[in-house]
């Protein structure tokens, strides 16, 4: 790497060793198997590699002092599909800025969203307890293999005992898996080179631009992480002493630890000095997932989550400037009743269920509305209310936006289509049946990723994608 440091985390363990009167001793051996765990990632060419991408998360409409600040729009987190109910899962971070609105999740390009709108006691009541949440999710496509995050792991096996015994008086490295840097650069090309916007006002309130999801969410989602490594609390002795938070330290700098390997954690422009300006820590970063692994011997335990960091500070030890983070354990397992016992620790079991009875209400709506109108326009609609009220308002007010949205859809099929050809001339009307056809799926599509798209926005999207196809 180009760029030189002296920040290390073995100057990082005396710093925090006398801050804490007491030595803090670094494992060359954990480290060796933090190195390859994220070698092993950065050169993975399958789809597993998607595994250890963070997710992107947004509201669709934001608060006015927000709506041109990449930091109070983002967060990041992980997405889970659980093995034992097939449900879709938000775990990450979540800002007090998002509005009355969808939450909206990427990862690895792919959308998710909220089951309906959060309501701002929802949203507080997780930013109050610490910033991270839990939201279930609706997934429109899901790709044919989804991979979760594997779950770290002590030692195991006969002497798994005793190597974890001996973990237990070192400190952890971590590593820390960020889009925020992506998120930023991606940010300034659409600012300052398509001069567009993250957001857009209406009526004075301000919602996420449909560039925001596609030029920065959609593409930062989709490319490899950088890494951050860091020095905390081992997680070994997190999870024995019953730690649901934990603390970590590093510094706001390439470390000399990353720069020695770069190349072979990460790609390799991260690598250069002109990507410097976006490796600093901010909020975007808060549900960024943590990874940790284990010498066991002759070999490392299972390289895995660790946890999501919960919150981020600067503090100055020894005139030494730091990032202090706390660290949440991860569920103990990636399955609905272990999410569910996760949300009763993390304190916010309450809003959780808020979100399950309105799941329930979002579903049985698109079965009602679907009785009436194309189970795409159900689906929209319904993704646009609040469930967590009245489910008789909450139909009422799907039934209206199916409608429009309806109304919408034909509106721009006929105009993009036009009017069929006659059908003696079998060549041209079959040209226009397909091209007719593309532009309904393109249509359907993007009405269900963007329920409250405009129609100039619909008529240039469905252009793009028709045409494109």
């Amino acid at each position: 790497m180009s760029v030189e440091t002296s920040s290390s985390l073995r100057y990082l363990g005396g710093i925090i060793g006398t801050l804490l009167e007491g030595v803090i001793t670094l494992d060359c051996i954990q480290e060796n198997c933090v190195k390859e765990g994220l070698k092993r990632y950065n050169s993975m060419e399958s789809f597993q590699r998607y595994e250890i991408y963070p997710a992107i998360s947004a509201g669709m409409s934001v608060l006015k002092d927000a709506s041109s600040s990449p930091e109070k729009i983002f967060r990041q987190g992980i997405v889970v599909k659980t093995s034992d109910t097939g449900d879709w899962f938000y775990i990450g971070g979540i800002s007090p800025y998002w509005g009355h609105d969808q939450l909206i999740v990427y990862q690895g390009g792919s959308k998710a969203s909220s089951q309906g709108k959060l309501n701002r006691g929802i949203i507080d009541d997780f930013v109050n307890k610490g910033g991270l949440g839990v939201v279930p999710l609706y997934k429109e496509k899901v790709p044919p293999v989804w991979y979760n995050p594997v779950l770290f792991k002590d030692c195991q096996g006969s002497f798994g005992i005793f190597w974890n015994y001996l973990g237990e008086f070192q400190g952890g490295i971590l590593s820390i898996f960020s889009n925020a840097p992506n998120i930023l650069r991606y940010t300034e090309d659409l600012i300052e080179g398509r001069k567009a916007s993250l957001t857009y006002s209406s009526y004075g309130h301000y919602y996420l631009s449909i560039a925001a999801e596609n030029d920065v969410m959609r593409p930062a989602s989709d490319i490899y992480p950088y890494v951050y490594l860091a020095l905390g609390t081992n997680p070994l002795v997190a999870k024995s002493h019953g730690l649901q938070i934990y603390p970590g330290f590093t510094f706001d700098t390439v470390t000399s630890d990353v720069s020695s390997c770069c190349e072979k954690i990460m790609p390799k422009h991260y690598c250069k000095s002109s990507f410097l300006d976006y490796i600093k820590f901010n909020d975007i970063d808060i549900g960024a997932p943590v990874y940790a692994t284990l010498p066991c011997g002759n070999s490392c335990s299972t390289f895995g989550l660790a946890g999501l960091i919960m919150s981020i500070s600067s503090m100055t030890v020894n005139n030494v400037q730091l990032i202090y983070l706390t660290i949440a354990q991860p569920p103990s397992d990636l399955t609905t009743s272990a999410i569910i016992e996760w949300s009763k620790t993390m304190g916010f079991y309450d809003s959780l269920s808020k979100l399950f009875e309105a799941g329930k209400r979002f579903k049985k709506a698109i079965a009602d509305l679907s009785t009436v109108f194309p189970e795409f326009i159900a689906i929209a609609a319904a993704l646009t209310v609040d469930w967590l009220e009245s489910y008789d308002d909450g139909l009422k007010e799907a039934g209206v936006k199916a409608r429009e949205l309806n109304e919408l859809y034909n509106k721009v099929v006929d105009e993009l289509a036009g009017k069929p050809p006659s059908i003696t001339n079998r060549y041209v009307y079959d040209q226009w049946w397909e091209f007719k056809t593309r532009v309904e799926e393109c249509a359907r599509e993007i009405i269900l990723e963007y329920p409250e798209i405009t129609y100039d926005e619909l008529v240039k999207e469905v252009q793009n994608c028709a045409e494109f196809e």
